[in-house]
């Protein structure tokens, strides 16, 4: 990959914090690193990991998985608990079943096999200074279509200017979707993101969207047969 001076402009203004047991293989991949991001932090364990994520609010992660103690992905979920912007990349040597749909539960940028490669890294942080602007782009007020729109900031869902009740966890999954609006979302993400660890059932999960869906309208939030749901895309530009 031969990377352009404006992704890279982009990358250089970027914090990242890498988190690698192998001193080696940290070494090699940290003066790669350095030469490209704004601010690099280095570290060998998941818990010296979450006292300089809590330190520096990183904006970038890139994770080993198999550490010591904690492994990446264990890292991974107790910060994506609390920080649903924050880039995630990981690398590792499994790629079977089990661990491929822990990613996606993670919302993972990208999962790189060992050995990674320079280029690897370069198109991993690419995506996520990609992912990062799409984030930070997202509009305060979300045009949902057919006259409603949501207000992130005061938490208020409106049809034209008339004030529409959410209940708490109606409100979580709306912005939830707005913030995911091209994807398709599993029951098992919504199960994870919303409800943590009170057990949802799919009927449950079905009943709080036709809530939803009273609330607005019909196909706000449309459904993947035997996979989940996706957002409409009417309200977008």
């Amino acid at each position: 990959m031969e990377p352009n001076s404006r992704f890279l402009k982009k990358l250089g203004a970027i914090t990242l914090l890498y988190v690698e047991d192998e001193d080696a293989i940290r070494t090699q991949i940290s003066e790669f690193l350095g030469r490209h991001v704004g601010s690099l932090i280095d570290v060998s364990s998941a818990e010296e990991a979450m006292v300089q994520y809590k330190k520096h609010a990183p904006d970038v992660l890139l994770l080993d998985v198999n550490l010591p103690v904690k492994n990446g992905l264990t890292l991974a979920e107790e910060i994506r608990r609390e920080d649903r912007d924050v880039r995630i990349i990981v690398s590792t040597a499994y790629t079977d079943k089990a661990f491929l749909l822990q990613a996606v539960e993670l919302e993972l940028t990208r999962y790189l096999v060992k050995p990674v490669t320079g280029s690897d890294l370069l198109e991993a942080l690419e995506k996520a200074v990609n992912e990062i602007e799409r984030i930070e782009g997202q509009e305060h007020h979300t045009d949902l279509g057919f006259g409603y729109s949501y207000e992130r900031d005061r938490k208020q869902l409106r049809y034209a200017k008339v004030l529409v009740t959410l209940r708490r966890k109606e409100m979580e999954l709306l912005e939830y979707f707005i913030a995911h609006r091209d994807q398709t979302l599993s029951y098992e993400t919504l199960q994870y993101e919303i409800w943590r660890d009170t057990p949802m059932s799919r009927d449950a999960i079905r009943a709080q969207i036709r809530n939803i869906r009273k609330k607005t309208y019909r196909d706000i939030i449309i459904n993947v047969p035997a996979i989940g749901y996706i957002m409409s895309q009417k309200g977008s530009k």
